[in-house]
């Protein structure tokens, strides 16, 4: 099998839960350090580097860093938007740091996102992210399929006054798979991304989308995504944008026998939610 969707075991799963953590780990070190006047493109080229440095052998996507007004996606947002450009961080910047990567096949997919200084408006979009966390679970457990589920997101979005960026993402996705591939004696890759998880995908979701199959592995509003929720790891990530302010989280939820539950209870995000009702800072050195 070139790539696994579900029936992970408890061994494969702990793997997962651990380089999860793992890249939570690299993208909060890369957060504390930042300094006034660093470029996207040199966070995403030191992230790189890191990532390598601890193992991955490949990515499905490169990481990103958007900072200040670009972490909203504001106005049309095409694949090349989310490339590190030479935008300079300031104080006050909403900041997204978000990373894919593989470590010998096991795809894992995180976003770290705070406010480089002080941000009334990001304070409250991360608080007000929080919802969804149970939201989405709750939802799977309550039998929606995964358009409603998304459909319901988008809903509460527009309720909460903010633009669902993630309808901007590739696939126009709240969530996607997070698969493990098989081991080639090769490196296949395309324009830096690894080949074999970004082939599948694409021919999946198209084979869906034609109405050849009921497996897309992209979760959103469209006829694709018009099916009970399937068993697997999906990776979801709700991204609000206002104004020049964005800010999201993601990490993976498992569905199994068509119940869901969170692989972790102790990311990044949760703990920051916290400290923000503490009247905490929630900075990665806070």
């Amino acid at each position: 099998m070139l790539v696994k969707t579900r029936n992970f075991s408890v061994a494969a799963l702990d793997h997962f839960r651990n380089l999860q953590r793992l890249s939570f780990s690299i993208l909060e070190t890369m957060a504390a350090n930042l300094k006034q006047g660093q470029t996207e493109k040199d966070v995403t080229r030191d992230l790189v580097r890191a990532y390598r440095d601890a193992g991955a052998s490949s990515f499905f996507h490169l990481p990103v860093a958007l900072f200040g007004e670009r972490t909203a996606l504001p106005g049309k947002w095409p694949v090349g938007k989310f490339f590190p450009k030479s935008k300079a961080l300031e104080p006050g910047d909403s900041v997204i740091l978000d990373a894919a990567p593989l470590f010998k096949g096991y795809l894992v997919d995180t976003s770290y996102s705070f406010c480089f200084g002080e941000n009334d408006t990001h304070k409250k979009m991360m608080a007000d992210l929080a919802q969804f966390r149970d939201q989405v679970p709750d939802a799977i457990n309550a039998n929606k399929s995964f358009k409603q589920i998304a459909d319901d997101v988008l809903n509460t979005f527009e309720n909460l006054g903010y633009e669902p960026a993630h309808t901007k993402h590739p696939g126009e996705v709240l969530g996607h798979r997070a698969v493990k591939t098989a081991n080639l004696p090769f490196k296949w890759r395309i324009s830096g991304f690894d080949g074999l998880s970004l082939t599948w995908f694409g021919l999946k979701d198209k084979w869906a989308t034609s109405g050849l199959g009921r497996r897309s592995p992209l979760w959103n509003s469209s006829k694709a995504s018009d099916h009970a929720p399937h068993d697997g790891l999906w990776l979801v990530e709700p991204h609000a944008g206002t104004g020049p302010v964005g800010a999201k989280w993601e990490e993976i939820l498992v569905i199994d026998g068509g119940k869901a539950r969170w692989l972790d209870d102790n990311p990044p995000h949760v703990r920051q939610w916290a400290q923000i009702a503490a009247g905490q800072g929630y900075g990665p050195d806070a």
